[in-house]
């Protein structure tokens, strides 16, 4: 028995899929107050049946007959796509034995300080698809058909990525609904928009960080590429996380093959790397909202707090051998963070009130039967872990199950989190992605928008309590479906 919370104290979960919250209540009914304030949300369900994945290089090259060059040619062409690497490996396996020999024998102490590498931190092996798929916060990253979502943090604006690498932006009313496409922009693994303004978006992928810009009063649904700059630098790809500074003067970027943490002047386009030796690159990152503070997680067992005032980290490792930080979120007020790691089902937090050296684990996450008549499951190793804005919902979602996690946390000199309940989406539906919304202005709840894995994108009303629903104008509890009078 342990002596923190664990998903057996949950609510049951509904028969039905999930449609609200109504003050720790989950109900498959949604009332007709929150029916009509939905109703003012962004529609961008996707099929997945009309989307095409991207097309990758190698695809389009097998789409033309080959080309017959002479040596020369074939190895000019080789170096600009491949390097040193490609020439050699081509001269290895084209040329007579004796060349062959000695490329091999050039290959193996070219590649001798990236076998070393590699001997330290494995994960320098991967392809570039392989490190985003393991390394985002999306579940089933390659085939999902709702990649990442984002909201504006001050409007009612939506950004959505779709399989086949396109940024679907909605919201404010407006009945242009841009569609961001470049060929560079592919492979998107995260998105997030500039604070303190409404037209800019970066955009993380394999190459580096698309930048868009976009006027609001613009009613053209394909910007041209004059409204994008590409940001990136050499070794500093794929990108695989994004975190804006709360003054939008500073984007940070990671990359899992690249040991530099990059803060980018976007004005300028120039960026400043922030190096530490130790995990062999950067996975994640989330910056504090009031920009004091920015977590870095590397592919290693080690993971950073950075006081962004002097820029100097605070250390940390993850207990397990072969164990690294996953996903992470901080509370709105920045006095916690809590943490999800690989290979272990359970929720850990840091304080930053109290003097404590050591990450404490707060939740049990092990998986629980939430079904019995249909052998559903919950909880189990984490994908993903966001945070509302007013510190009062957490929702987590798993890697091998489908059910989220809703827990009611309250911060202060201590974080007190509690179990809530579960939000089931339709039949062999699982989450791919999630966000809070951030610019939610009622103080009688917030909106979880959950992209399923069937394409269906759903804003699940999470209302607190009968003051907040009162401070919110929201007319929840006199509706009839709401209550029946048994006298």
């Amino acid at each position: 028995m342990t002596e923190y919370p664990s998903l057996q104290n949950m609510h049951p979960a509904t028969r039905e899929p999930t449609l609200c919250e109504l003050d720790a209540k989950f109900s498959d009914i949604l009332p007709r107050a929150l029916e009509s304030l939905l109703e003012q949300y962004p529609d961008l369900n996707i099929q997945p049946d009309s989307i095409r994945p991207s097309y990758s290089r190698d695809t389009i090259k097998s789409a033309f007959l080959p080309v017959h060059d002479s040596l020369g040619l074939a190895l000019v062409s080789t170096w600009r796509e491949s390097g040193v690497t490609g020439v050699l490996t081509r001269l290895q396996e084209n040329t007579p034995a004796s060349i062959a020999k000695l490329s091999g024998i050039l290959l193996s102490l070219w590649r001798f300080p990236s076998t070393i590498n590699t001997f330290f931190y494995p994960h320098l092996r991967l392809s570039h698809q392989e490190m985003l798929e393991k390394y985002t916060t999306t579940r089933d990253w390659s085939d999902a058909p709702l990649k990442c979502i984002a909201w504006h943090p001050h409007t009612r604006k939506l950004a959505v990525v779709s399989r086949d690498d396109c940024v679907r932006i909605s919201g404010n009313g407006a009945a242009t609904k841009p569609i961001l496409r470049h060929t560079g922009q592919r492979g998107i693994s995260c998105l997030t928009w500039r604070p303190c303004g409404t037209a800019e978006l970066a955009v993380g992928c394999k190459m580096g960080i698309m930048l868009w810009t976009l006027d609001p009063a613009s009613v053209v649904s394909r910007p041209s590429t004059s409204c994008v700059r590409a940001l990136s630098q050499p070794g500093h790809s794929p990108v695989t996380s994004l975190a804006w500074h709360s003054s939008g003067r500073l984007l940070a970027s990671a990359s899992p093959s690249d040991s530099n943490m990059l803060i980018w002047s976007v004005a300028s386009e120039q960026c400043l790397p922030v190096k530490r030796v130790s995990g062999g690159g950067v996975s994640l990152l989330r910056w504090s909202a009031d920009g004091g503070k920015l977590f870095a997680a590397t592919p290693g067992r080690t993971f950073r707090v950075w006081d962004t005032k002097c820029w100097m980290p605070e250390r940390w490792s993850v207990p397990g051998a072969k164990d690294t930080v996953i996903c992470a979120a901080w509370s709105p007020d920045n006095r916690f963070l809590v943490f999800a790691t690989e290979n272990e089902p359970l929720l850990y937090a840091v304080s930053f009130v109290s003097n404590s050296d050591s990450a404490v684990p707060v939740v049990d996450l092990c998986e629980v039967i939430v079904d019995e008549e249909h052998q559903v499951l919950g909880g189990g190793l984490v994908q993903n872990i966001v945070w509302d804005a007013e510190g009062l919902r957490l929702a987590i979602s798993y890697r091998h199950t489908s059910l989220i996690s809703i827990f009611s946390t309250r911060t202060g000199s201590t974080l007190a989190i509690t179990p809530c309940g579960w939000i089931r989406g339709a039949k062999d539906e699982f989450p791919s992605c999630m966000e809070f919304q951030a610019d939610n202005k009622s103080s009688g709840g917030s909106v979880l928008t959950i992209g399923w894995s069937s394409g269906r994108l759903q804003y699940c009303p999470l209302s607190y309590s009968p003051y907040g629903i009162s401070d919110s104008k929201l007319d929840l509890y006199t509706q009839p479906e709401l209550f029946t009078n048994s006298f």
